[in-house]
């Protein structure tokens, strides 16, 4: 990658940016799944197996639960992409740090809920704010990736990989080994994730807040 494309990236681009998101993405799968449920945030994938095989042991309550994380994704993408529709082009407006606000202020709502109330309305809201996240910031050092999931990221290292080793393509190994980062970063959060969840209960998803206002003086950079 050349100089002259680095310097042309957008602030929200930028790979201390997607390793970040990442992680905080691996943080809130730990959480929603250790305490809140057994569901998924992010990988709506696992939910729809998830429900299929509660369907199958006629778990019928569990199953009707998955739906709801489901939808609220699907909302989540809508309203994203409406938003970017309306105002990505306002000048002088970082709308990808009021997306990361949005995203503190709701997750700070989160864990004043104690464990002990209905896990559904946590679920949507955090599914939610992890749709937002996964359809705005799609690209990292130029490069597109999921800031929320694993399984794109590592296709894409795969193919990197096999570019790199069979045409000797340096540019294709720097993007293997940036995908390869980016999916430690997220198993970094799960760590971190499942280990304070247990410490600090439903609290513990404060810490995305610090994460995210940590990322916000970042998009004002030029």
């Amino acid at each position: 990658m050349t100089q002259k494309t680095k310097t042309a990236l957008p602030p929200h681009q930028i790979f201390a940016v997607g390793l970040i998101l990442s992680t905080l993405a691996g943080y809130l799968e730990a959480y929603t799944y250790l305490l809140r449920g057994g569901v998924f945030c992010n990988g709506q994938t696992a939910n729809i197996a998830l429900m299929a095989l509660a369907f199958a042991r006629g778990d019928m309550p569990k199953a009707l639960s998955y739906p709801i994380p489901i939808l609220s994704f699907f909302v989540g993408i809508v309203f994203a992409a409406q938003l970017r529709e309306r105002i990505s082009g306002i000048r002088r407006f970082r709308w990808e740090a009021a997306i990361l606000l949005m995203e503190a202020a709701l997750l700070f709502l989160v864990g004043l809920v104690p464990l002990t109330y209905a896990h559904a309305p946590v679920n949507v809201l955090v599914t939610f704010i992890c749709a937002v996240q996964y359809e705005i910031f799609r690209e990292t050092r130029g490069l597109p990736y999921a800031s929320i999931f694993c399984t794109g990221n590592l296709r894409s290292a795969a193919e990197h990989f096999h570019a790199f080793a069979a045409k000797r393509d340096r540019t294709a190994g720097e993007a293997c080994l940036h995908y390869i980062l980016v999916i430690l970063a997220f198993a970094v959060g799960v760590f971190g994730g499942a280990h304070l969840s247990n410490l600090l209960g439903a609290r513990s998803i404060w810490v995305c807040c610090l994460m995210l206002f940590a990322l916000v003086p970042i998009m004002f950079k030029r």
